[in-house]
């Protein structure tokens, strides 16, 4: 019963999605729809805001280029914020000014043109990224102007390589401008409304794996300072394109895991791990070319961040069996719910992946 009660409730959450059918495709597990272990005090503030108390609940996503986007957040955000309360759009870093793709519901712009660009996985650093993976330093003092339409909020702080600044206003903006000195890099911004509610935050960077976050300074520190009250992970496609070692991959997940731990102990985790994906045999030369194989390793990558989980005690949300387990590829492509790459989805397919998560979560 619990089984069909999920599928009903899926069903009816893709029949409100422009751009996805009416039913949930065949080939989704919805049995195997369930957060794997506990995530009690998630739960317990959840039933909270549903009962009506002024609380706010934290919610800190971190990731790979399936995050950077946000499709995935953005749906997931919309869903919590619709059930639970909106208390602001939380953190969104200014990636779009650091030459690479972010969300769609915010933009940056700033008046230097000759300001220098810094993304986590593209080497070498003009200057050091800040824990949103990025940065954008202006070679002379500029002004940024920050806008999110549809999304007032009464509070941003601004967060910068000389730290953190916030602005408040006496009455609710959707937009906003700032100063920002020269040689003084940008991070992003974090909004809030003063709403009971949900704030999900996310942290994606393009061609991420667990190891990268090692490499920004204080990172765990500055994740921190957003008070989460749970951290997702999802991570380990990268992993599978990597030539990382199982040992490597398995000491990776518990590094970030106990490094984050060490500064938000009282924050809960959950991993996401992936569905599979395949590899395109002439990489290179023809990158759409129909040359393609499943690739095992991200198979491999994700058995062992489940297993690095259980052990650590942490909660899963196991996407690779939801998707359909082996060979669900190409059954996603087929269904116009997979990118040609082979490796992302699009849009409609990161919609149902959300939706799926947030059954899962809101059991």
């Amino acid at each position: 019963m619990r089984a069909l009660n999920a599928t009903i409730l899926l069903m009816s959450f893709l029949a409100a999605g422009a751009q996805t059918t009416d039913t949930i495709p065949s080939f989704i597990n919805t049995e195997a729809n369930v957060i794997e272990g506990s995530l009690p005090r998630f739960h317990a503030g959840l039933q909270r805001l549903a009962e009506g108390a002024d609380t706010v609940i934290h919610i800190v996503h971190i990731g790979d280029s399936h995050i950077q986007a946000e499709f995935v957040t953005d749906e997931l955000r919309r869903l919590l914020n619709e059930k639970y309360g909106d208390a602001g759009r939380g953190l969104m870093p200014c990636l779009r000014l650091a030459g690479t793709n972010q969300s769609h519901e915010y933009a940056y712009t700033i008046s230097d043109s000759t300001a220098l660009q810094t993304r986590l996985l593209k080497y070498p650093w003009p200057v050091r990224p800040g824990f949103t993976g990025i940065a954008v330093e202006p070679q002379q003092d500029a002004t940024v102007t920050f806008s999110m339409p549809g999304r007032p909020f009464n509070s941003l702080t601004v967060y910068t390589s000389e730290g953190a600044d916030t602005l408040t206003f006496a009455a609710p903006v959707d937009s906003t401008a700032f100063p920002i000195s020269a040689h003084e890099a940008l991070y992003g911004a974090f909004a809030t409304n003063g709403q009971p509610g949900i704030i999900y935050s996310a942290i994606g960077n393009n061609g991420a794996c667990y190891t990268d976050y090692g490499l920004i300074r204080d990172f765990p520190k500055n994740v921190a300072a957003l008070k989460p009250d749970l951290l997702i992970l999802s991570m380990g496609t990268n992993e599978g394109f990597s030539t990382m070692t199982d040992f490597e991959i398995r000491r990776s997940v518990r590094n970030l895991v106990n490094a984050l731990q060490a500064f938000s102990p009282k924050a809960e985790i959950l991993v996401l791990a992936p569905m599979e994906c395949q590899r395109n045999r002439r990489h290179g030369l023809k990158p759409l070319s129909p040359d393609f194989d499943i690739n095992d390793r991200v198979a491999e990558a994700h058995d062992i961040i489940v297993d690095e989980a259980r052990s650590l005690g942490l909660a899963i949300w196991d996407f690779y069996p939801v998707a359909g387990g082996h060979g669900a590829s190409d059954k996603w492509l087929d269904a116009k719910l997979m990118n040609r790459d082979r490796i992302h989805l699009v849009r409609p397919g990161y919609v149902l992946q959300a939706r799926l998560l947030f059954d899962a979560l809101t059991r």
